[in-house]
């Protein structure tokens, strides 16, 4: 059963990235609402070495951020947003004020 559900904030984790290329490097840290659920699947970290029947899994989930949030100097619009997926081990609750 998925941790968080459509419409929670949630932070993505500033973790090691060795043999990690899915969680983009300028989500992390950032807070953003979960838009949707993906299936259970393989982690990136053991899906890269082929595990994809023996490998970990973990659900994932469709995040959607302000690109304004993302990017300070950011010249778009205030609505403009970039979504992507991020597997709940990468995903924690906001802490108070976050």
């Amino acid at each position: 059963m998925p941790k968080f559900k459509v419409g929670d904030r949630v932070v993505v984790k500033d973790q090691t990235s060795l043999f990690h290329t899915r969680t983009q490097a300028y989500v992390r840290n950032q807070t953003g609402t979960v838009v949707a659920h993906r299936p259970e699947w393989v982690i990136p970290e053991d899906e890269a070495f082929d595990k994809l029947e023996t490998g970990r899994k973990e659900p994932f989930y469709v995040v959607s951020f302000k690109q304004t949030d993302l990017w300070p100097r950011y010249t778009g619009y205030d609505i403009d947003t970039l979504e992507t997926e991020c597997a709940e081990g990468w995903l924690r609750a906001p802490e108070k004020g976050q």
